[in-house]
């Protein structure tokens, strides 16, 4: 229960950080942040599926961003997202998506 919460808390405090700052800024300041993120080793107490959880998390935020843009500057900036965007299909999709699952829950 108290997991939950916290992630509950967590999804409020991104959402409303994607929805009060420069989506361009938020946009670069994300993709910057998970692509230093991959690049760090999982942390002994850590594990794959944390990692993943995390991962999608920040996609979400990165979806949010764009979703605030308007389409001639989602163009513009998704040739620069290309690597991030191709990492989260190649790390593990399945995982990737039950990830992204858990965090928004079902549909």
């Amino acid at each position: 229960m108290l997991l939950l919460q916290v992630a509950e808390a967590t999804n409020t405090i991104r959402d409303a950080i994607a929805t009060r700052i420069d989506p361009v800024y938020g946009l670069k300041t994300m993709t910057t942040s998970l692509k230093h993120f991959l690049t760090q080793p999982i942390p002994s107490e850590g594990s794959p599926e944390a990692r993943s959880l995390a991962y999608a998390f920040g996609l979400l935020a990165i979806g949010k961003f764009l979703l605030r843009l308007p389409a001639d500057i989602v163009e513009e900036e998704l040739p620069r997202m290309k690597t991030t965007l191709t990492e989260a299909c190649s790390i593990a999709p399945i995982t990737i998506f039950d990830s992204l699952i858990t965090i928004t829950g079902p549909e």
